[in-house]
């Protein structure tokens, strides 16, 4: 309520106030006309291609004999450790004039800084998001007996494919295309990186322009107006798509009881491994390389060789603004985390009760609600005290990203057997023991795994932050886009780079030990007859 509903309401306030003649010649300036269309356009062409493509990555990799299939599990993924406006300034210094590929290869794309550049970043960016959906939604539903009965009956792979794997994995599609499409609208770095130079706007991109450079009073209540039909626009697409898809999506039984799907021909594992080692090497791998050639670059201009290499760009940018800001963006995700982790377990056992179900859906709301949206109407409702401070950016991450934890626990709740706990009471535990060695420890993957998303998702956020940051409360993520605005390559990739090992480090520990956490399942947590028999007694008793 606090975090979300008054923000929200106080954006509602200020538009009624300044009357529907002001909104109404907002709503309808050719300007604001242009972004409206560009975002959703932008938006429905990302869901096009990245939900295809995630699918695709998803069927291709259920397969064992893909070679190499760990590591692609892995490197699909890898989009989403790179920050998104990195990622998208990666790809303007690989593949733009003067770039790496033209410095190379005397090849480059005229049309990166653009809309076809912001749409290839975007669909980079948010295939993985539609691959584990997929991929979740295969181990979940998938029906291999019914894929190997067609294949006897002399159905080809792709008919397997259209008449009986893709039908099963409706829902979890349809909660991809909503996913991607909502991810897409609110999204703010790629299009102020690789769009605004190009004078390409969306409505976040113009959001932040009124706050951020323009002069007129008018501009304040256009953005207020333009984050309210942001707030229509997501709460029109969630709300009953998650009310619809959440009840189809939670499936307890285990995945592919019967076996694996059928087997193909070796040929096709061989194509699948080469197209995904294709699609990394343009999607992230030349952008990276192209940054950090950028970053150890001594000018702008010289050609990417050993003996133009120095270090200088990380000398300048390394100093006591940068430390600082480095201090505050880890102090702040890491409060966030565990903040998060906790008000995500509290509203996971609130929604097995009557009125908890709403309480998941503004979950789900928040995180679709476009983070300048979110920033002006707390910057309105709270920034009389907090403006400018540490302290509203912190409440910023914890009204956005709540539901980044709350989904992850309330899946590790369902997969809890209640027999274990009502057993653990029969035996004389106390609630708080019981629940300390019999629930906690089979949800230790997924606190864990709740808490690395909201870190990682809180240690690279730009969007709130550079709305609400002040003096002394800068991020590393805002100084990477102010110098990214100043036209500073060399220290812009220098600080890019750095940024993507700071995400990088801490996720691949926290990762291995998330999977050793899930694969390793306590004796003592198994159930068995017995623990099932003292059960009923306590339930007979009680």
């Amino acid at each position: 309520m606090v975090l979300v509903v008054l923000p929200v309401a106080r954006l509602v306030e200020i538009v009624v106030r300044e009357g529907a003649g002001t909104s109404k010649l907002i709503l309808s300036s050719p300007e604001v006309r242009t972004a409206a269309v560009n975002s959703v356009g932008l938006s429905v062409a990302v869901m096009l291609l990245a939900v295809p493509l995630g699918t695709a990555m998803a069927v291709g990799l259920r397969h064992s004999d893909v070679p190499g299939r760990a590591f692609w599990r892995v490197a699909v993924l890898l989009p989403v450790v790179v920050p998104e406006f990195v990622l998208g300034y990666s790809w303007t210094q690989a593949y733009g004039r003067a770039g790496f590929t033209d410095a190379l290869v005397g090849v480059h794309w005229q049309g990166v800084l653009g809309p076809g550049g912001v749409l290839a970043v975007l669909v980079a960016s948010t295939a993985p998001v539609a691959y584990l959906l997929a991929a979740v939604g295969l181990a979940a539903r998938a029906e291999p007996d019914l894929e190997r009965a067609a294949r006897a009956s002399g159905a080809s792979g792709t008919t397997v494919l259209r008449t009986v794997t893709l039908p099963l994995l409706r829902p979890s599609l349809a909660a991809a295309s909503v996913l991607v499409f909502v991810l897409s609208l609110q999204s703010f770095a790629v299009p102020q990186v690789m769009g605004a130079p190009a004078g390409f706007t969306t409505l976040t991109t113009k959001i932040y322009a009124d706050l951020s450079f323009a002069s007129d009073p008018l501009s304040f209540v256009e953005a207020v107006a333009l984050a309210l039909v942001l707030v229509l626009l997501t709460a029109a697409v969630v709300a009953p798509a998650d009310a619809t898809l959440s009840p189809r999506l939670r499936v307890t039984r285990v995945a592919e009881p019967a076996g694996a799907p059928f087997s193909r021909r070796p040929s096709a594992s061989r194509w699948v491994a080469a197209g995904l080692g294709s699609y990394l090497v343009v999607a992230v791998g030349l952008p990276l390389l192209a940054l950090l050639s950028a970053a150890l670059t001594r000018a702008v201009g010289l050609p990417p060789r050993p003996s133009n290499w120095t270090l200088d760009n990380f000398c300048l940018v390394i100093d006591q603004r940068s430390i600082e800001a480095l201090g505050r963006s880890v102090g702040l995700a890491v409060l966030a985390a565990s903040v998060l982790v906790v008000i995500g377990g509290c509203v996971a056992l609130l929604e097995h009760r009557r009125f908890g179900r709403g309480v998941a859906t503004m979950s789900i709301l928040t995180l679709a609600l476009p983070g300048s949206t979110l920033a002006v109407a707390l910057l309105i409702t709270y920034g009389r005290w907090l403006a400018g401070s540490l302290v509203l950016i912190l409440v910023a991450y914890l009204a956005k990203l709540w539901a980044l934890a709350h989904r992850p626990i309330t899946g590790a709740l369902d997969r809890l057997v209640p027999e274990e706990l009502y057993a653990a009471r029969a035996s004389g535990a106390t609630r708080l023991t019981a629940a300390r060695t019999v629930a906690l420890r089979p949800m230790a993957p997924a606190l864990l795994g709740a808490w690395l998303v909201c870190f990682l998702t809180a240690l690279h956020e730009v969007t709130m932050s550079s709305l609400l940051y002040g003096p002394g409360s800068e991020t590393l993520a805002v100084i990477v886009l102010n110098s990214q605005e100043l036209g500073r390559i060399g220290p812009t990739a220098a600080l890019s780079v750095l940024l993507t090992l700071l995400m990088a480090v801490p996720a691949l520990p926290l990762w291995v030990l998330s999977r050793r956490l899930r694969l390793r399942r306590p004796a003592d947590t198994v159930p068995d007859p017995t623990r099932r028999e003292n059960a009923q007694h306590a339930r007979a008793r009680g």
